[in-house]
């Protein structure tokens, strides 16, 4: 199936091929999690991402769990660092 993946910051060179800007095309497995994407582009494991499905953002513990759909909207941010 086939999702949008956003990203932004130091997560962008995890973009796969045919990314506009911060978001790409992204073919996964039917019945993929974040968790899932995140392994299959080679994201770092950390909890101290955010990470949104069509905007509402998903607690660590709904990750591994939580199916995405065709069609569906993954945006996995970078922590905002600053002071």
């Amino acid at each position: 199936m086939r999702i949008t993946f956003k990203t932004a910051g130091i997560l962008q060179k995890y973009l796969p091929a045919g990314a506009k800007g911060l978001s790409a095309p992204l073919d996964v497995a039917d019945g993929a999690t974040a968790v899932d994407v995140m392994s299959q582009l080679g994201l770092p494991m950390a909890d101290r991402y955010l990470v949104a499905l069509n905007g509402t953002v998903l607690a660590t513990a709904e990750r591994p769990n939580r199916r995405l759909a065709e069609g569906d909207e993954l945006a996995i941010m970078p922590p905002l660092k600053g002071g």
